[in-house]
């Protein structure tokens, strides 16, 4: 264990990567690999709320989830790593005790890397049934 004589510690009601009482993830989150932010977003009590952003490891946005209360889905958004957009759909996140299973289903508007619509996918509990609509 490092050593923490002389130093002074502090409760940052406010900061980011707490827990709560239950030790579930709550507040804002932040996630790193090195120093590069790769997750940012928010917990409530262990579950996520709101808008979170993904990156890829240059810094770009890579997708985005707008998980709201209200909705049995999760609209989603993916970017290719030069920023433009790479497609858009819908998500479901369906959690049964310790197992959460996340899932594409729906059509997916597919875009090339200069951000122009390509085609329309189809899925169905994360499986590809139809390339192009």
């Amino acid at each position: 264990m490092p050593e923490n004589k002389g130093k002074k510690h502090f409760l940052n009601l406010f900061g980011t990567n707490r827990l709560d009482k239950q030790g579930r993830n709550h507040g804002r989150w932040k996630i790193y690999i090195g120093d590069v932010m790769v997750r940012n977003g928010r917990f409530r009590h262990g579950r996520e709320v709101g808008k979170w952003r993904y990156y890829h490891m240059n810094g770009n946005l890579f997708m985005e989830e707008k998980y709201k209360r209200k909705l049995n889905y999760i609209p989603v958004t993916r970017y290719h790593e030069n920023g433009n957009l790479a497609r858009t759909g819908q998500a479901r996140r369906i959690e049964s005790g310790n197992i959460i299973k996340y899932f594409w289903f729906g059509e997916w508007q597919v875009y090339n890397s200069a951000g122009e619509y390509s085609h329309t996918e189809l899925y169905e509990n994360g499986n590809l049934v139809i390339g192009k609509l």
